[in-house]
């Protein structure tokens, strides 16, 4: 925290009564926010930006989409759940690095929660809320119910909706979601413990470059050194690694603000408290903890990873009461830009990781 710049650090560690200060925090974010969209307006001139699978919306209302990709077959239903605060495309990316079109290809009948710009109130109970009424809707649509597949906080959503709906999901995929906090919380610890609780309320919505800040304040080797050497690395790998990187970094630059409510409770509740894995958490009216995930569960950990370490991803599985639960480890790639979403589009990870995980879904289906 101490390389936050003061002018920007005093809003967050001084008194929640200060609205002027945190409005001029927040718009000056907001105009980062539009120069880092413009940035990746004029990449996508460049043919760098997303080249998403043909789809259509099912579903829309404040604060989110449901999308339907065309293709498929009568394979299992999938609910891809993206984190809120990035754009849903990393799932998507480009043909060669899609874990969409695998799934297509493998007969999956795919959908994907796309969120949009949440209101401002929404905090965990209508995250969660979203993710159950968007499984309700495949489960109609399909006559199943679906396997959910969740990365990062879109992950973290993902557990807590089969927590809280033990019966929802077919079974739960989860790809480097923080859950498991305590000495497994990783870089982000010492930042949300600098701030004061409650911080984030005194924002409407979070920017989203403002929380990027505060991830690459909290881990720079990962989010801005490493992915310099990244960058360097896939050069000199060739085109289609350098290809690549340029895609992943374009999608960087897309961000969507998180209310207010969600960031004050997953910091509080979540990253301080751990209240989940103590079985404290209360969501939708009930207390949630991991042993009420009784699902076949999948997670990929990043044995690497200093922002999602992987013990904050296995510490959950051991605690859940999922049958024989599966645990795959994610090696790196060149080419990724961020290592954090290497297990969505490496070159590694679509040749050995998510081919035992579609078909391990199909095993699960068949059960």
């Amino acid at each position: 925290m101490t390389a936050l710049p003061n002018a920007l650090a005093a809003p967050l560690t001084g008194s929640l009564a200060a609205p002027l200060a945190y409005a001029e925090l927040g718009s000056l974010f907001k105009r980062l926010d539009a120069l880092r969209l413009a940035a990746g307006a004029h990449m996508d001139r460049l043919g760098l930006g997303p080249q998403p699978a043909p789809s259509r919306v099912l579903h829309e209302e404040p604060g989110l989409k449901l999308l339907r990709y065309d293709g498929g077959g009568e394979g299992p239903a999938l609910l891809i759940v993206p984190a809120p605060i990035k754009a849903h495309w990393i799932w998507d990316l480009a043909p060669q690095c899609s874990v969409v079109r695998a799934a297509l290809a493998r007969g999956c009948a795919v959908h994907l929660l796309q969120w949009t710009s949440a209101p401002a109130h929404w905090g965990l109970d209508e995250h969660v809320d979203a993710v159950a009424r968007m499984a309700q809707r495949v489960a109609a649509a399909t006559g199943g119910r679906p396997h959910l597949l969740g990365h990062s906080l879109g992950g973290t959503l993902s557990a807590l909706y089969a927590a809280r709906h033990p019966q929802g999901p077919a079974s739960l995929v989860l790809v480097e979601s923080p859950l498991c906090f305590g000495e497994a919380t990783g870089a982000l610890g010492p930042l949300v413990h600098s701030l004061p609780p409650g911080y984030a309320q005194g924002f409407t919505h979070v920017p989203g470059s403002l929380v990027s800040l505060g991830a690459s304040l909290a881990s720079p080797d990962e989010f801005i050194t490493e992915s310099r050497q990244d960058a360097w690395a896939a050069a000199l790998s060739g085109p289609q690694a350098w290809r690549r990187h340029l895609l992943a970094l374009r999608w960087t630059l897309q961000e969507l603000p998180l209310p207010g409510p969600l960031v004050a409770q997953v910091s509080d509740a979540l990253y301080r408290e751990d209240q989940f894995m103590k079985g404290t958490l209360v969501v939708g009216g009930q207390a949630v903890s991991p042993r009420d995930v009784r699902v076949p569960l999948a997670a990929i950990a990043d044995l690497r990873s200093r922002v999602v370490p992987a013990a904050s991803v296995t510490g959950f599985v051991q605690a859940t009461a999922s049958p024989q639960p599966l645990v795959l480890h994610y090696g790196g790639d060149v080419g990724v830009s961020l290592q954090h979403i290497g297990a969505l589009i490496g070159q590694s990870a679509h040749r050995e990781i998510w081919p035992r995980v579609l078909d391990w879904v199909r095993e699960m289906t068949a059960r």
